[in-house]
């Protein structure tokens, strides 16, 4: 470990770098897929998933609702198959730390039946209140103890009124995503209007509108006031698809900076033609 009394001696290329560089799949992909599988309308396959403690948490938390999902901890390269089933509870969610897990899962409250949601100990102190106020105002019965943290339990009762939705989603993105993932199961779909500070990471919203419409959702956005944006989902079924997941394109980032700063060749596989991931940048 690097000190003021032994630095890291960091390493130096003698000559210009050239590699082909494989990185794993995006986190943020791979999530938003799980998720949108295993509420399609029919199995589907998912390859180039990241396998990486969020990505298993979120598995893990859709099979305790009854999905089954098959090759989600077998090696990086397994194919990935999800089988859609009737959401069912009482369940336990363990959301670790992922943002992805502790917001994404609980709008899927077309599961009959409590479903509790926990995390590690700094889990705990991450907002919350954007979603589960949002999900109260959608005809969700939540029991927090008015804390808008975790732990909490999502009274699901196996369908979800939706409609309209104001809410601030300034302190994440992912409030947004949250809903627009899951709206199109609800009885009326959703509109949802953002009214606060500019919502961060609207690359993430971008990401999810896109992978909504891939499975034949139909999305309106309007978002050219990022104070005061709209996103409006039809309710319908998600068609179900086989995807492949990109590779995470800011991890690519230190590499290919090495060929750049060695004058080397540096090659990443996979990299989309047309990406919603703000790694493109």
């Amino acid at each position: 470990m690097a000190s003021d009394d032994h630095p890291w001696p960091a390493p130096l290329a003698d000559a210009p770098v050239t590699a082909v560089v494989t990185v794993p799949g995006s986190k943020s992909l791979t999530n938003r897929a799980l998720l949108l599988a295993a509420i399609a309308d029919g199995p589907s396959t998912v390859t180039g998933a990241l396998r990486a403690r969020d990505t298993v948490l979120m598995g893990k938390a859709l099979g305790s609702l009854g999905v089954r999902i098959d090759g989600l901890t077998d090696g990086d390269d397994a194919p990935i198959h999800v089988a859609p089933s009737t959401l069912t509870g009482p369940a336990h969610v363990d959301c670790g730390l992922a943002g992805t897990v502790m917001r994404f899962v609980p709008p899927v409250a077309l599961a009959d039946g409590d479903i509790r949601f926990d995390g590690d100990p700094r889990a705990r102190v991450r907002p919350m209140g954007g979603v589960i106020e949002a999900l109260e105002a959608l005809g969700v019965e939540i029991d927090d103890d008015g804390r808008r943290t975790l732990p909490f339990t999502v009274k699901g009762s196996g369908a979800v009124r939706g409609g309209e939705v104001e809410l601030d989603a300034s302190a994440s993105s992912q409030f947004v995503s949250a809903l627009l993932l899951s709206a199109a199961r609800f009885d009326d779909g959703v509109l949802i209007r953002h009214r606060g500070r500019p919502v961060p990471s609207m690359p993430h919203i971008d990401m999810s509108v896109e992978l909504l419409r891939e499975h034949g959702v139909t999305v309106d956005v309007d978002a050219t006031d990022p104070t005061n944006a709209t996103w409006r989902v039809a309710p319908g079924p998600l068609r179900a698809l086989d995807r492949a997941v990109e590779p995470d394109l800011s991890n690519a980032a230190p590499f290919l900076a090495a060929a750049v700063v060695t004058g080397g060749s540096v090659t990443i596989p996979g990299w989309p033609t047309r990406t919603t991931q703000a790694g493109d940048a």
